[in-house]
């Protein structure tokens, strides 16, 4: 098990641009604002979207493509480092106009309108490496 204590830093609040990739707004915030360790939530509503899930078996991601409009009931993650540059993980829960939902891993969306809370976080750096077990860049325990 990895624990690590982190010290609260700032607070940012960002309405995310239309027509831009949620996911790179993200990420654009955080390396404007030098954050390299931090956690984030997300609401709003998605032009198109893209949701992935990880095929355990295969180590494989599959992906769910929604091209319509839904909104972001939910979207939640975290920033660490990947290749020493903030890396965005994030999950989100989608709806439909008639409130079918979707959920899973975020990999992309066309923002209509959303509103992000960023808060950083310092303590000792969070650095993803290939994990031999999952297949998947998890935290590593240096």
């Amino acid at each position: 098990m990895l624990i690590r204590n982190f010290i609260q830093g700032r607070i940012i609040f960002a309405r995310l641009d239309h027509g831009e990739d949620i996911i790179s707004q993200f990420t654009i915030l955080a390396e404007d604002n030098e954050i390299e360790i931090g956690a984030l939530s997300a609401i709003g509503a998605l032009s198109r979207a893209g949701l992935a899930y990880y095929d355990q078996k295969s180590h494989e991601y599959g992906e769910i493509a929604l091209e319509e409009p839904v909104e972001l009931a939910s979207c939640f993650g975290n920033i660490s480092l990947k290749d020493g540059r903030p890396f965005v993980h994030a999950h989100a829960v989608l709806s439909d106009r008639t409130g079918r939902t979707w959920g899973g891993h975020l990999v992309r969306g066309t923002v209509f309108a959303a509103e992000l809370y960023l808060q950083e976080l310092s303590g000792l750096p969070l650095k993803r490496v290939p994990d031999s077990i999952t297949g998947l860049n998890l935290w590593g325990k240096e």
